[in-house]
């Protein structure tokens, strides 16, 4: 026969086993959690090509100031995009990019890796579509 400690001591022990296993469980859930939601945010950017960029001026109160306009073709538009105070280029015709588009903005990641943030100044229907990848 078991001492009464003993059987408290399994009781107790198996509290603790139980407790484990709800920890263990409630720590996959959220590992789960997290991996899906980086899945679902790294589907949001989309890839596209520099195809050119020209100097632009924007009006600043009362004078017009220079900025860089960049043409980015994705699937089936080309987007005009500029950056204020950007006076030299930072991507060069031919560059893959990563770009995400919400309303008038476009964030960008470069062919370095760098992002930015960019405004949508016009957009196009593309000549010829980038091809699916």
């Amino acid at each position: 026969m078991a001492k009464p400690s003993e059987s408290r001591d399994l009781r107790f022990l198996n509290l603790v086993t139980l407790g484990d296993d709800v920890r263990k469980t409630a720590f996959v859930l959220v590992i789960t959690l997290l991996l899906t939601a980086v899945a679902v945010a790294a589907d949001t950017y989309q890839t596209g090509k520099i195809v050119k960029w020209d100097n632009g001026t924007y009006p600043d109160k009362k004078k017009m100031k220079p900025w860089i306009v960049y043409e980015v073709q994705g699937d089936s538009l080309v987007y005009s995009i500029a950056h204020k105070k950007e006076t030299k280029p930072q991507m060069q015709p031919g560059e893959t990019v990563q770009y995400e588009l919400k309303g008038d903005k476009m964030t960008v990641i470069n062919a370095k890796g760098k992002k930015e943030t960019y405004q949508v100044v016009g957009q196009a229907q593309a000549a010829n579509p980038a091809p699916a990848q």
